[in-house]
């Protein structure tokens, strides 16, 4: 039986395949878990065991055998760390039995979460000792019981993470994600704190204090304070550039209501900015992303918000973009007719075209059954353009059909000529007929 989906998720999670290391991101523990257990239930796995984020820490009684329990813990864990890195070595990614090795995991997961940050001490101690793991398995297994502890102890992460740089300083992404996790969740409750710790160790582990290490802060911030979250962009010298410390303040907001907050706090900080070039290409960055999070919700919801946002023409170009760059495609023609009466006819032609460029790759047909049964306007002209030409390298008959509802004039010429141009290599004479009948010399 092929191993699930979840045992990818953890050997990733633990970093003990090379090849894997150099993801863009690593999940969360709790996504980690989240999606385990999903998993686990899709095998039938009945199990009762605690959700991660809620698991419980070690009462004063427990305490007493609490060493015990660790060295037990970090036990299993290495000898589950040995069979991984047997079957990486022979390439038998499989197992006889997938619903209780899917249980087994769950299991070691919620012994990990269980432990307080003495416990993880001692794990540490434990996995530093064991001397027949590779170097980078040790290091994944190290990484990953701090991420575990920084979900409900940040701090106490942060303090062991220092403590063992030798071993994860060099482990960049497994490193980069347990900073940015833990002071994400440190700056959800306390983010001033959290900005100071970063003060403090840009200066003795400068190495450590990344611009990732700075998104989880602004990251963590906007959960609660999206207002602070843009004022420390300036003040952690996030380098806008990429975009990813405003991408990270949009994601936080996962309600209408943490919509409006974040576009309040947006147009605040548009104020604080005094160099007006930067001022517009930061208030349009941040709108394309709103638009992306707004238009994830469907088109009926996203309506919804629009109607009492009261976005400004400029708010309202931006917005179009973003939609244009990350709509569904089921909403496609819904937002291509928003576009069209919602912005000037001068603004909309390369969004709507991009958009239905896009539609037509992934849906041609439903593109076009939308085409049949769309008012005509300024936006199903640009909309048939772009049909036309994006079906015309393998549909060139039914491109020109399209192209000749177009009314006459230089777009209906322009499509004309680029269907002949894309028209299939293998039908020279189709081309040439085609171009015959419409003067393309």
């Amino acid at each position: 039986m092929k191993i699930s989906i979840a045992f990818t998720l953890l050997i990733l999670a633990f970093g003990l395949a090379i090849g894997w290391q150099d993801h863009r991101r690593l999940l969360s523990v709790t996504e980690i878990h989240s999606q385990l257990v999903t998993e686990a239930t899709a095998l039938g796995i009945v199990t009762d065991l605690s959700n991660l984020a809620a698991a419980p820490r070690i009462t004063k009684h427990e305490r007493e055998n609490r060493e015990i329990s660790t060295k037990d813990t970090a036990a299993a864990l290495i000898a589950f760390a040995k069979e991984m890195e047997a079957m990486e070595k022979s390439g038998k990614h499989q197992s006889d039995d997938a619903m209780a090795f899917q249980k087994r995991i769950l299991e070691l997961m919620d012994k990990m979460a269980a432990l307080d940050s003495e416990g993880i001490k001692i794990l540490i101690a434990q996995i530093r000792a064991t001397t027949d793991l590779k170097e980078d398995t040790r290091k994944g297994i190290i990484g990953f019981s701090i991420m575990t502890l920084a979900t409900d102890h940040p701090q106490a992460a942060l303090a062991l993470f220092t403590e063992s740089g030798d071993l994860l300083k060099d482990n960049g992404m497994m490193g980069k994600q347990v900073i940015s996790s833990a002071l994400a969740r440190w700056a959800q409750d306390d983010p001033q704190s959290a900005l100071e710790w970063v003060r403090k160790n840009s200066e003795l582990h400068p190495d450590l204090v990344t611009d990732d290490a700075k998104q989880g802060i602004i990251k963590g911030a906007a959960i609660n304070d999206p207002k602070l979250a843009f004022k420390l962009i300036d003040e952690l010298k996030s380098p806008d550039e990429n975009d990813s410390a405003v991408r990270e303040i949009v994601r936080a907001a996962k309600t209408d209501e943490d919509r409006t907050a974040t576009l309040a706090a947006l147009r605040d900080h548009l104020g604080t900015i005094s160099d007006k070039a930067k001022a517009e290409k930061f208030q349009s960055n941040t709108i394309k992303s709103l638009a992306s999070n707004v238009a994830e919700t469907g088109y009926d919801s996203a309506q919804k918000w629009l109607a009492t946002a009261k976005l400004s023409p400029e708010e309202l170009a931006a917005f179009a973009q973003g939609v244009g760059q990350s709509g569904k495609n089921a909403d496609t023609g819904n937002w291509v007719q928003w576009i069209g009466a919602n912005l000037p006819a001068s603004d909309i032609k390369s969004t709507i075209t991009s958009m239905v460029w896009g539609w037509t790759r992934n849906d041609y047909a439903a593109a076009g059954k939308w085409l049949s049964s769309t008012p005509d306007g300024p936006a199903k002209n640009i909309s048939v353009k772009a049909y036309a030409e994006s079906v015309s390298s393998y549909e060139p008959d039914v491109a020109a059909q399209w192209a000749m509802t177009l009314p006459a004039g230089k777009d209906r010429d322009q499509t004309l000529e680029n269907i002949h141009s894309n028209w299939p290599k293998t039908d020279a004479a189709g081309a040439a007929a085609f171009a015959t009948e419409h003067g393309i010399k």
